[in-house]
């Protein structure tokens, strides 16, 4: 099992450049592993993503630091770049997770029919090795949530216990904030409704656990101030209600549409346990239920046009599905022993059960008109086919041709502004400009050319459809006098799908796209 997972989490790691959100939390690796904290100066270059809103005194005061602190010494040591190590840790994080399972199995004595139902649950959850394969928070606290789980589960009259359970929870909140709210809710609901009956924590377990927490997690908390960002606004609570009432159906159809668990077996669960009387599946389907609710109440209000849930917020329980459908697949096959192997390999190595054609988000949403959905396939067979003829990457592409053709410390402006992250990471050379809109009290120091509109840059980038955008810049600049001319176009598909969303997901090269708006432009300022 071991062997297995770690073949799906680490072969061909470093393919792929770093996509935007990978490449923020390498930069900040970069600047923790020089200064010992999250400086969004990086020699010449500015980490400004979405505005600088993550910044706070030139300082990212926004995004729970464990990530960089963890990624800080593989890409210092490795250098700047590097898309293997700065993945490294976090596949290692993802495989931790899966011995952890094996170890809960082991002392549960479970039996050889379990044993190979969670074996093909575990090696069949393509969302599972995908998380596992990010330079993100995500694995960290998928592995945080499930160590959480395990020693609540095995707690006893040690204080180590306790320990291990005050550190695992404060390592998920130090990774997400949201995950570590959904867990402690899980935790105390299972508490409430059984675990305090099965065994109570005593007073000095209790301090043990929760001292930890106001102290380092209150200072944690004080630092980055996750809570002093606002979200978007609601228009009173009747739509604030309607709203997150939409929100948790569209998580639970993006948790079975992404395979994270299998809808229809987590939906039966509790009609079975009418039947079969398994605490377990009240259990596991409780906390699965409880989850939902607190990321759909606490996650922030999806941006207009994105009709979609943040399924990345659902990763931490990704274990817990695929355990309930063991359970459902181990209650339902008790007569029928030898019928248990072939439903797991359906229910996990295929889509048949999530839905198939009916599983997926809406089909406006964006690439859905390049990632096939709607369609019946064995999604760990096509990851493996993508882990043997990877695809492409467009950023990394890019960030080769930059470093051919940009002199060191020419400016470069890149369009969508997420953009500007990977092609920073992997070629530092230049400057990347225009990546804040006004100078606020943090930036005035700043120079210009890192404010949009201010200073024209000597390059301009446009990825896919953000080339209308570029074109109606350069167009208003040819009336200022400056003028730009259409220097190259680099075919290929302007956007690496490699994000663990299996909605925004490709397993295999996008070739069927319009070289007209859907490629890589770049202009360069005529001499002066």
């Amino acid at each position: 099992m071991l062997a297995c997972a770690a073949f799906l989490m680490f072969f061909r790691l470093g393919h792929y450049a770093l996509w935007d959100d990978e490449a923020d939390t390498a930069l900040f690796a970069i600047s923790v592993w020089r200064t010992g904290d999250t400086f969004a100066m990086l020699d010449h270059n500015l980490i400004a993503h979405t505005d600088g809103q993550e910044l706070k005194g030139l300082r990212n005061r926004y995004i729970p630091p464990l990530p960089f602190y963890l990624a800080a010494p593989f890409i210092g040591l490795a250098g700047q770049g590097t898309t293997f190590w700065a993945r490294f840790p976090f596949a290692v994080c993802g495989l931790l997770t899966v011995a952890v399972l094996l170890l809960w199995l082991w002392k549960a004595n479970a039996s050889v029919k379990t044993w190979m139902l969670m074996s093909a649950g575990i090696l069949g959850n393509v969302s599972l090795m995908l998380y596992a394969r990010q330079c993100r928070y995500y694995s960290v606290s998928i592995l945080a949530a499930t160590c959480m789980a395990y020693f609540y589960f095995h707690r006893d009259d040690r204080l180590r216990t306790s320990l291990f359970i005050a550190f695992s929870s404060l390592a998920l909140l130090a990774s997400q904030y949201l995950f570590y709210v959904a867990a402690y809710a899980c935790l105390l609901t299972d508490y409430v409704l059984w675990g305090r009956t099965e065994r109570s924590f005593s007073k000095s377990d209790l301090a043990l656990i929760f001292i930890p927490q106001v102290v380092f997690g209150g200072w944690l908390v004080s630092v980055y101030d996750l809570l002093g960002k606002k979200a978007l606004a609601y228009h009173g609570l009747g739509e604030w209600l309607a709203a997150r009432v939409n929100m948790l159906f569209w998580y639970f159809r993006e948790m079975n549409g992404c395979e994270h668990g299998i809808g229809i077996l987590i939906l039966l669960s509790p009609f079975l346990y009418v039947m079969v009387r398994d605490r377990r599946l009240l259990r596991g389907g409780t906390a699965l239920f409880v989850f939902l609710v607190c990321v759909t109440v606490l996650s922030p209000k999806p941006f207009p046009g994105y009709q979609m849930a943040t399924v990345r917020y659902l990763a931490p329980v990704i274990p817990v599905c695929i355990f309930v459908a063991v359970v459902f697949i181990d209650a339902i096959t008790v007569r029928l022993k030898w019928l248990a192997v072939p439903l797991a390999l359906v229910a996990f190595g295929t889509n048949v059960l999530h839905g198939g054609p009916l599983s997926g988000v809406d089909d406006k949403t964006v690439f859905s008109e390049v990632i096939a959905q709607g369609r019946f396939r064995s999604t760990i067979v096509e990851f493996l086919g993508e882990l043997m003829s990877p695809p492409p990457s467009a950023y990394r592409r890019t960030a080769r041709w930059i470093d051919g053709n940009i002199k060191k410390r020419q400016s470069v402006a890149v369009l969508p502004s997420y953009a500007t992250y990977p092609l920073m990471y992997h070629a530092p050379h230049p400057i990347y400009a225009w990546q804040l809109k006004k100078k606020t009290p943090q930036f005035q120091s700043l120079p210009d050319i890192h404010f949009y509109g201010l200073r024209a840059p000597k390059f301009m980038i446009a990825f896919g459809p953000s080339l209308h955008q570029a074109k109606g810049l350069l167009k208003n600049m040819e009336a200022q006098g400056i003028e730009y001319e259409h220097l190259e176009t680099i075919d290929i598909y302007w956007y690496d799908l490699i994000r663990p969303e299996l909605f925004w997901h490709a397993f295999n090269e996008i070739r069927n796209f319009s070289i007209a708006d859907q490629a890589i432009y770049i202009f360069q300022r005529k001499k002066d």
